[in-house]
């Protein structure tokens, strides 16, 4: 599936609480949209210098802009401001620190029909609060086909052909303590672009379909502690079909991209009398052990090396 952005309103806006906003002027235009999750200080914007002006950004005035609109003409101070509205998409300004803007300021963005909103917070505060809120609600987003648990503390994405055996294998980790995310479905959220976060539609909620058994309601029959809304993906687990071809000492790192973020990937031939959930369980901690440079596979070739380099060089040859 192509990924997908988000927008929030003005309007939205105020009504979440965390953020504490109230609606100064320009009720007319509260229906404004923001799509970028970046959060602008117009700082020398002010001045009249828009080199690198974020103009589709939501505008925050703290103390610090106050302080400059009070000494600055108001003539001057209008015209700037009207010149940085008209840059491009600004959705909104927000006075931070329960301040008041000044009548230059709200004529200026009532004329390039831009509310302007204040909010009690001060503004290193606001801006960190309100980045983290626009992040949630605005990073791209796609759906992948696959299974996400939680196994011993990591995200796991199974993944693998319809019919692989993706539920069963995740019905077995539910068995052995561990936790389901989402099924059949998974949401995925990128999130300060860096890592994903995977959730589970609303209408699939701690439900698991299972080939012959049906749909099942995993809450109910393994208690509320077998679910989680969403998680961090640490880890794909991809699940195949026998291959002659495979890495026996598990020297290759592979990786898998989704929305532009890498994550570890692992492949796990599926044959008859193999216990998947144990091999899953045993590969998370594998990785976890990776993640603090311990890894196994290279450490056995290296000191394979040096047996042959000693053994080479005692029967004088070449390793």
């Amino acid at each position: 599936m192509q990924p997908f952005t988000k927008s929030v309103t003005v309007s939205e806006l105020l009504q979440v609480k965390r953020l504490h906003l109230e609606l100064v002027c320009g009720k007319r235009y509260v229906h404004r949209e923001i799509t970028s999750s970046s959060v602008n200080r117009p700082g020398l914007a002010l001045c009249g210098q828009l080199d690198y002006f974020r103009a589709n950004s939501v505008q925050v005035f703290g103390r610090g802009e106050h302080a400059f609109c009070t000494k600055e003409k108001a003539g001057q101070l209008k015209n700037n401001i009207a010149k940085m509205l008209g840059q491009g998409h600004v959705p909104c300004v927000i006075m931070a620190a329960d301040l008041d803007p000044l009548p230059a300021v709200r004529k200026a963005c009532l004329g390039a029909d831009v509310p302007v909103l204040k909010t009690k917070m001060e503004s290193a505060a606001f801006v960190a609060e309100f980045s983290r809120y626009l992040d949630e609600r605005l990073s791209p987003i796609t759906h992948v086909h696959g299974v996400l648990l939680n196994v011993s503390g990591s995200g796991v994405l199974l993944r693998g052909e319809a019919g692989i055996g993706k539920s069963e294998c995740a019905l077995e980790l539910i068995k052995r303590g561990h936790i389901l995310v989402a099924d059949d479905v998974v949401e995925v959220q990128r999130r300060w672009g860096r890592f994903l976060v995977g959730s589970c539609p609303e209408m699939l909620k701690h439900y698991i379909e299972v080939r012959g058994l049906g749909i099942l309601d995993v809450e109910l029959l393994f208690g509320i502690g077998s679910t989680l809304d969403e998680m961090k993906i640490e880890m794909e687990v991809e699940l195949t079909p026998p291959a002659k071809n495979i890495d026996r000492l598990g020297l290759e790192q592979k990786t898998s991209r989704i929305l532009g973020v890498e994550l570890p990937s692992l492949t796990i031939p599926v044959t008859p009398g193999r216990n998947l959930a144990v091999l899953i369980e045993v590969a998370v901690l594998n990785q976890q052990l990776k993640s603090q440079g311990i890894f196994a596979a290279k450490e056995f070739s290296q000191k394979m090396l040096c047996r042959m380099n000693k053994t080479a060089k005692r029967n004088g040859t070449k390793a």
